[in-house]
């Protein structure tokens, strides 16, 4: 969760002039736009279906929009999710809560998380050779 409420360079704005993004949202977001996880991917990673995942996406980029067209500042809190605690093998369904069990044990979670890596990776080392390709094939026809 990033630190800080107020992203704005003059002071925080009034509360009326604030836009709130869950951390759902916020994961949503920074896995496609940041991290550039096709949806599927992300959905897979949050543990959540394809639609709830673009409905996330589409509500924080209308969110973050709207703050940077009307001068608004972003708030982020709330929303449904667990924070996970791999070391203790546990999950706090709230800031604060109770540990509660992983529904899923750590090494299947692993697994899950290593597979997402794995088919980015693949998917980043045929975009960068796709790359690297058509440089070559520029150069030798500027020649």
């Amino acid at each position: 969760m990033p630190e800080g409420n107020c992203p704005r360079e003059r002071g925080c704005p009034r509360e009326a002039e604030y836009v709130t993004l869950t951390l759902e949202e916020l994961e949503a977001v920074r896995l496609v736009d940041l991290l550039e996880l096709e949806q599927e991917e992300a959905a897979f990673y949050m543990g959540i279906s394809r639609k709830a995942f673009w409905n996330d996406l589409v509500s924080a980029r209308r969110k973050i929009t709207a703050a940077l067209v009307y001068g608004a500042g972003i708030k982020i809190e709330g929303g449904t999710y667990a924070v996970r605690d791999l070391e203790n093998g546990s999950a706090s369904a709230e800031m604060g809560s109770e540990p509660i069990p992983f529904k899923e044990d750590e090494v299947s979670l692993l697994e899950r998380e290593l597979l997402v890596v794995k088919e980015r990776l693949d998917h980043l080392s045929s975009r960068l050779a796709a790359l690297k390709e058509g440089s070559e094939n520029t150069t030798v026809d500027g020649d």
